[in-house]
């Protein structure tokens, strides 16, 4: 068994990563030191459940800390790393869009990346036994140390550059992000013509089981697949007379399923 080095950690941030990743790494026994959130009451909330200090302020930062994690939005990641005092550990970032290079001018000696590839809320603790956990760091020793942090957590530690990061977290914003807006929408649908969303559920788990057997264009299913002009015109114009968002999206994804069946994937 690879021994982990890491055992106190800063939370820098209260969101729904931080809150998830702080809440799996109390529970294996890793020491949270601090949670940072620029509004105090957000950090009181993580804090109480990792029992650790909550602070509002990056003056107020332990500088004894074996690592700090940075888990914020996107935009907020260059201004937090911008304005840290000199640290003693390292310094990770866990955004699958935002590149290694933010570190870049800083001074701080050692940083990475722990980007775990997965959809986080509040509301549910996610289990992180098999959730990808993309790594990089500056060094080959800082590479080894997050890679035995990240085992602590999951199965699957996998070394990713940025670049390859930025378009596996694109994959993310259509497998997931997309996908359960789509679902979204099919509640709006069961909700007004009063149909049980349940019903739905065997049908999606089914899709996804059979697109992980292959090239899921393979399964494509449906009437755009079929070019069955008659029933694409028909759902349009119930979706119209719904929803023109709705009858929007569907032309576009159905004239997208046709395409790619059609002529295979190309760069525009």
């Amino acid at each position: 068994m690879v021994e982990n080095k890491i055992k106190s950690v800063v939370i820098l941030g209260s969101g729904n990563v931080a809150t998830n990743l702080g809440v799996a790494l109390h529970r294996k026994g890793i020491s949270i030191l601090q949670v940072y959130s620029r509004k105090q009451s957000n950090a009181v909330v993580l804090a109480e459940r990792v029992n650790a200090q909550a602070i509002s302020n990056l003056v107020d930062l332990r500088e004894d800390a074996e690592l700090y994690i940075t888990a914020l939005s996107d935009s907020a990641i260059p201004d937090v790393l911008s304005s840290l005092k000199p640290l003693g550990g390292m310094v990770i970032h866990t955004s699958g869009s935002t590149s290694m290079d933010v570190f870049n001018g800083l001074g701080i000696a050692n940083y990475g990346v722990f980007y775990p590839f997965q959809t986080f809320s509040r509301a549910k603790q996610v289990d992180f036994s098999a959730v990808p956990i993309c790594i990089e760091a500056n060094s080959p020793e800082n590479l080894t140390c997050i890679r035995n942090f990240g085992k602590v957590l999951s199965d699957n530690v996998i070394e990713m550059d940025s670049e390859k990061r930025k378009w596996l977290h694109l994959t993310g914003v259509f497998a997931c992000n997309f996908s359960n807006h789509l679902l979204a929408l099919v509640f709006k649908i069961c909700e007004e013509k009063e149909i049980p969303f349940e019903i739905v559920k065997p049908l999606v788990v089914e899709m996804v089981n059979k697109a992980f057997i292959g090239n899921p264009t393979n399964f494509q299913t449906g009437p755009a697949v079929r070019n069955d002009v008659v029933t694409i015109q028909k759902h349009v114009k119930m979706l119209s007379e719904f929803n023109m968002d709705m009858a929007d999206i569907y032309k576009m994804l159905s004239l997208s399923i046709q395409n790619l069946r059609v002529n295979g994937f190309h760069k525009e």
